[in-house]
């Protein structure tokens, strides 16, 4: 007679102990899908401070180079045009129109000192990054261009990586949500253990295995 009553409340204890362990396991779950969300706004806002960040230096990177090549541009141009100034007033002296190779030398003068002046205040000649490494040569451009493009190329390359982690953990909360509607069938199945005798051991070992399950996709997600 009491050897019924006793199985009985010993199932009860063990449904009861499957309802505190499901519960402590959803209150987890629960902590975890919080700091994901928390962790993925973090990102979110770095990914966009950073394509800020980027899409300003870019911006700076087009005025800059914009001043800089023009500059070269025009300081090479007054100095090829005083070199032909100079050539041609040359050939006016060995013609013997003096006055005119003259005025020619003059201009090729005034023509040298704007080229000197651009020089003076262009960084493809005061840097010795990028600084002709013998007289007459050229600038390096390419490096120029390199180092001018590496600020906004780390930022995008930072930009990439929080955005990353943004949908690493976007996606774990929104597993861990499903973790949670899956941890509800559990309750739901241990429910219907305590309220029925016949089918009371299919409900509460349906439930055990369904908290096996979501404690597996647990693991999963914590490892990805």
């Amino acid at each position: 007679m009491n050897e019924p009553a006793q199985n009985t409340d010993r199932f009860r204890v063990f449904v009861v102990a499957l309802t505190l362990l499901n519960t402590i396991f959803a209150a987890i779950l629960s902590g975890l899908q919080v700091d994901a969300n928390i962790r993925a706004d973090q990102a979110n806002r770095d990914s966009q401070y950073y394509a800020l960040l980027a899409s300003n230096e870019v911006i700076r990177f087009g005025h800059q180079s914009a001043y800089d090549l023009k500059l070269l541009a025009t300081t090479t141009r007054e100095a090829q045009q005083s070199l032909v100034m100079q050539l041609t007033a040359l050939e006016l002296e060995d013609d013997g129109e003096n006055e005119s190779a003259t005025a020619l030398v003059s201009q090729s003068e005034v023509a040298q000192a704007r080229s000197d002046t651009g020089s003076a205040l262009s960084v493809f000649y005061t840097d010795p990054r990028y600084a002709p490494s013998e007289p007459g040569g050229l600038p390096d451009s390419d490096a120029y261009l390199a180092d001018l493009s590496k600020a906004a190329n780390d930022f995008v390359a930072r930009q990439n990586a929080a955005s990353d982690e943004y949908h690493t953990w976007d996606n774990k909360a929104d597993s861990y949500i499903a973790v949670l509607s899956i941890l509800a069938i559990a309750f739901f199945l241990l429910g219907l253990a305590q309220s029925t005798v016949r089918m009371r051991f299919f409900f509460a070992a349906s439930a055990l295995v369904v908290m096996i399950l979501a404690a597996v996709w647990t693991g999963f997600i914590l490892l990805s």
